[in-house]
């Protein structure tokens, strides 16, 4: 796996640590700090440091809406965001 999946893994590390880079010398980073997505993919390191086992599934269920609702009254058509919107923290 190494060797077949290294530098693949390598790349997306480090455009992880590039967009946490660029958030950091945004000049209202601590706004983009509050956001939602921020703090998503802060959780989502978590995760990958913890060293649990199904890493992918936990990873999924933090980004994933778990009301049953839809959203088409909320969100421009086309538009997702990504990552839930309204978890607590």
């Amino acid at each position: 796996m190494l060797e077949l999946d290294f530098l693949d893994c390598r790349s997306r590390l480090l455009e992880v640590a590039a967009f946490l880079d660029r958030i950091d010398r945004y000049p209202d980073a601590e706004l983009a700090r509050s956001d939602f997505r921020y703090r998503a993919v802060m959780d989502l390191v978590e995760v990958i440091r913890s060293g649990r086992q199904e890493r992918t599934l936990e990873m999924l269920t933090l980004l994933s809406d778990p009301t049953p609702a839809p959203m088409a009254d909320q969100l421009p058509p086309g538009k997702a965001l990504g990552a839930w919107r309204h978890r607590d923290h």
